[in-house]
């Protein structure tokens, strides 16, 4: 049986062993990556910031207690640290040329297809990367991550309201940044 987020925070504060915390490193790390680069749009930026959320959340382990999941706490000190680094780079422009995480899935596509695709992943990049970081934070948590919006007001420190309002003006945003490349 696998043990859950909390069962392996109860067993590293019991023993002390890294072991429970490379197991929730190992199991939440992709989804960690995937959500900071859809934020970020920019691979060296998204190592970075990616190890920054793991040792802070390692170091401030012992203050979780709990009342909302690990997932919740974790994925709030992963949208914390994006938001403070986005802050600390001036509001730099966001290289959108680069390409959106991958589908788990592999897909066959003749070239033609898959350029195509490429073509259009970098082009929804640079839109998403236009997006104030509020809105581009309710588009990755909610439409790429598949979050309950619930849990992503949680993560922002909002309400689920101010989500819903987040994510309508994000996609009509992204819809206006995106009308030429979608067939009528």
């Amino acid at each position: 049986m696998t043990e859950s987020d909390e069962q392996l925070v109860a067993a590293w504060r019991q023993s002390g062993d890294r072991g429970p915390l490379e197991t929730l490193a190992a199991r939440h790390v992709a989804t960690v990556r995937r959500m900071v680069h859809s934020m970020t749009i920019d691979d060296t930026l998204t190592d970075d910031l990616v190890q920054e959320v793991f040792l802070k959340a390692f170091r401030r382990l012992g203050s979780f207690e709990g009342r909302a999941r690990f997932t919740t706490w974790l994925y709030r000190i992963a949208m914390n640290t994006v938001h403070d680094a986005v802050a600390r780079r001036l509001r730099a422009p966001i290289d959108g040329r680069a390409s959106l995480p991958l589908d788990a899935v592999a897909r066959i596509d003749p070239p033609d297809a898959l350029a195509e695709r490429a073509e259009f992943d970098g082009t929804v990049g640079r839109a998403l990367a236009r997006l104030p970081p509020k809105l581009r934070a309710a588009i990755v948590l909610v439409a790429i991550e598949e979050l309950d919006p619930a849990d992503a007001a949680r993560i922002e420190g909002c309400t689920r309201a101010t989500i819903y309002w987040r994510l309508h003006e994000a996609r009509k945003r992204l819809a206006a940044s995106l009308r030429e490349h979608i067939a009528p």
